[in-house]
Order: C-alpha cells, then sequence, then structure tokens
C-alpha cells in the first residue's frame, strides 16, 4: 500500500490559514479525498493552529509550528508539533451546549476543539521534549462510503 506525505512548517508570526490552508486542498486534490474531508481537515487545522497561535505563548518570538499530512489507504492521519505551552485537546471541557449563552458558567469558547473532536476520528496527544505532538486522524471511507 502506498502512503502519500507533505510535509510543511508555520510560525506563530505566520497567517496560518494561508500557509496551510493551500497545502491541504493541494494535497486532497493529488489524491481524490472528498471536498468534505478536505474542508474537515482545514477547519481543524484552523481551529488547532489559531489556538496554538493565540494561546501557547507567553513571549513574542517565533515559534515553528510543524504539520505532517499522510494518507495511509483509506486513512489521513495528521501531525501537529509546537513549542507553545502544554495542552492536551483531549482534557478540554466540551461546551455547555444545553444551556442558553447568558447562563453558562463557563467562558464563551471550547466550539472549535467540540468541532474537532466530532470531525476527527482518532485524536491522541503527547508532550515529548518540550513540545505538544497532535495526531489527528480521519478515516475518509466514512465520506463516501453508505453505513448501515
Amino acid at each position: 500500500m502506498t502512503k502519500h506525505v507533505t510535509s510543511f512548517q508555520m510560525t506563530n508570526k505566520m497567517n496560518c490559514f494561508k500557509r496551510f490552508q493551500p497545502e491541504v486542498e493541494s494535497f486532497g486534490l493529488a489524491h481524490g479525498l472528498p471536498p468534505k474531508s478536505v474542508f474537515h481537515l482545514t477547519l481543524c487545522l484552523d481551529e488547532l493552529v489559531t489556538n496554538i497561535i493565540d494561546y501557547g505563548y507567553a513571549d513574542f518570538d517565533e515559534h515553528p509550528i510543524d504539520v505532517t499530512i499522510t494518507l495511509d489507504g483509506s486513512r489521513v492521519n495528521i501531525r501537529i508539533e509546537d513549542d507553545a505551552q502544554p495542552f492536551n485537546v483531549l482534557e478540554a471541557p466540551d461546551p455547555e451546549l444545553d444551556v442558553p449563552l447568558e447562563d453558562r458558567l463557563r467562558p464563551i469558547g471550547g466550539m472549535g476543539i467540540h468541532l474537532v473532536k466530532n470531525m476527527m476520528d482518532r485524536i491522541e496527544y503527547t508532550r515529548a521534549d518540550g513540545k505538544n505532538i497532535l495526531m489527528l486522524q480521519k478515516n475518509i471511507c466514512n465520506e463516501c462510503c453508505p453505513q448501515g
């Protein structure tokens, strides 16, 4: 089975969406990914990288954010690595979707991570050598094959 891989780097000083959106779209087009899957991948990367940039750094220095996308059969794997403050998206509380906005106990937020958790089929987080490593997996077959 052939693996297809693309990797790229951005920094916390870049307009991240302009950097990764063409990469994801080009990868999806080159490998025949369904447009809905490409949209999900792009949306999830936008949310996660924006959170890294907005909340991850206490200084104003430039920091690298590395992304690798792999297509292995019907699975797309995304690896995001950064040297921001530790943050495990799996431990982020779910938004209070059943409570009116004005009555929520937690501050507004968390919808993006909630979307990521629901759009991806698997998420793993590790912290190693001062870096956050987030692994996302999307089963493409879910988008094109009817389920019984």
